[in-house]
């Protein structure tokens, strides 16, 4: 082809894109619920702007050498608190506090250092959204918790798992029914008696039709095993716990662990929140709960735990961003959380709050800040001594161009967030600035190996285990200055006597 036909050829294709150009639509074309089409424009086209990418080559060292060793708590305190005043200090993104105060952490940090004599097990529930799903951040953060304070179990486990876990390997029966505040439901419900884990399941209908006689009966099985691939901590327990209620009729559970019938006993008809717990000698390899009879009663969960620790349970609520507990009948969920001996909420919410259409940018979010701070508010008043943690927005990245930039969004939703948590009396911990800031998210997807998945929002689990060693650093931090304080009043308190 002759050079002016190719010019010529070439002139006509740039006119067309340049027509493309002027005519498509600026926030693009929705094609689908999740998916839109974009065309870019002159400025992204000739802009000279170049994203730079947040530098982590500081943070960037895989903790999973640490699960190798189990840290004791007395020579913990000597290293830590010498190392946390050089070098451990330069890589901790420390928690932040109302007015600058972090005795709103002390209840819990005076519970955990007294947890070697009381013999007491005590909960911190660990509630995300999908950031945390599978056990992800949880399941490393709950091994260095129970290597430091004692412990050992999975924690709280919903019998209808919408995602696997890796810490323990679950199924259960066709016949069951989810209830639940977040997501898809079954029928709604008017008591809004959902428990701890915001739902609850039932292996017959809440409400009975006219087809039900008195000689139907109802069942529904749950099955358990130990996982391969979660910590070695989760493995090894000693109490199952099975937390249920209102059932209408009496109600016969079977317990089996490795095929063979432990006990058989009768749930009688109740209307109350009632625990079914059984003690093993020796932590089984698979375990399966069988419950039959006219009416289900609400089952709320189950936990594996130890007999006195910590017990950190993971609890993700894909879709939601925080909202639901001032929702739930308060005292019923006060109810649960004391039977739980709960002692710290650490809530991790903020990726649903982005617009799906990444082009969307929201002026304000004083409404999220409104309805966060009311679910604060509801937790800090089941309990004055229940601390709170909530753990920022990470970063998350939307397309600009070739490269990927932080949603704009994102620094709105961090300063409600935190406003929220300073309001309700509630410690905060900046995941985004803890990661790297402003465009490190694209840092985390491109190392290698990779610390996130390509949808540049999720942790895959090798990050994952990086953040959990990161808020475990910064809450152990300061949980040390809490010890140093605490010993230097006992020591002028001994003088002035």
């Amino acid at each position: 082809m002759k050079p002016v036909k190719v010019l010529l050829f070439q002139l006509i294709v740039f006119s067309l894109l340049a027509f493309l150009i002027l005519i498509f639509p600026k926030n693009g074309i929705k094609i689908s619920k999740n998916i839109s089409l974009y065309f870019t424009n002159f400025n992204e086209l000739f802009s000279l702007k170049k994203t730079t990418y947040a530098d982590i080559s500081a943070i960037a060292n895989d903790p999973l050498d640490s699960t190798k060793a189990i840290v004791n708590i007395d020579s913990l305190f000597n290293d830590t608190a010498k190392a946390s005043s050089n070098a451990l200090l330069k890589n901790i993104r420390k928690i932040e506090y109302p007015n600058n105060d972090p005795s709103v952490l002390y209840p819990v940090f005076q519970t955990l250092s007294k947890l070697k004599d009381s013999k007491e097990l005590i909960r911190i529930l660990h509630y995300g959204d999908s950031q945390i799903e599978g056990d992800r951040i949880t399941g490393f953060l709950r091994f260095k918790l129970q290597s430091k304070f004692g412990g050992n179990g999975v924690g709280l486990m919903p019998l209808m798992n919408p995602t696997a876990s890796a810490s323990l390997q679950t199924s259960n029966s066709d016949d069951w029914i989810k209830y639940t505040l977040i997501g898809k439901s079954g029928p709604h419900i008017h008591q809004m008696r959902y428990g701890a884990m915001l739902s609850f399941a039932r292996f017959a209908p809440a409400v009975k039709d006219s087809t039900y006689t008195d000689t139907t009966y109802f069942k529904g099985n749950l099955y358990m095993s130990k996982s391969t691939q979660g910590y070695s901590n989760t493995r090894d327990f000693q109490k199952l716990r099975l937390f249920y209620g209102f059932n209408k009729k009496d109600v016969k559970l079977n317990l089996s662990a490795n095929k063979e019938l432990l006990t058989s006993e009768i749930l009688p008809q109740n209307q109350d929140l009632k625990v079914f717990e059984y003690n093993f000698k020796t932590s089984p390899s698979s375990m399966t709960i069988q419950l039959k009879g006219k009416d289900s009663p609400d089952v709320y969960g189950f936990s594996l735990d130890a007999e006195n620790g910590v017990a950190v349970d993971n609890i993700p609520l894909r879709g939601s961003s925080g909202y639901g507990f001032s929702q739930m009948n308060f005292s019923f969920l006060k109810k649960f959380y004391d039977l739980l001996n709960v002692k710290l909420v650490i809530m991790q919410f903020g990726v649903n709050a982005v617009p799906e259409d990444e082009k969307t940018i929201i002026p304000d979010y004083n409404y999220y800040e409104r309805g966060f701070y009311s679910q604060l508010k509801t937790i800090k008043e089941i309990n004055k001594d229940i601390c709170i943690i909530v753990i920022g927005i990470s970063d998350r990245s939307r397309k600009s161009g070739d490269s990927y930039e932080t949603n704009p969004n994102i620094e709105k939703i961090i300063k409600a967030q935190k406003n929220a948590a300073f309001r309700a009396g509630c410690a905060y911990w900046d995941l985004f600035e803890a990661m790297g800031g402003q465009n490190s998210m694209p840092s985390w997807v491109f190392a290698k190996p990779a610390l996130a998945n390509k949808d540049f929002t999720h942790f895959n689990e090798k990050g994952a285990r990086m953040v959990a060693e990161m808020f475990y650093n910064a809450l152990i931090y300061d949980y040390l200055q809490y010890l140093k304080l605490s010993q230097s009043n006992n020591s002028k308190l001994s003088l002035n006597k």
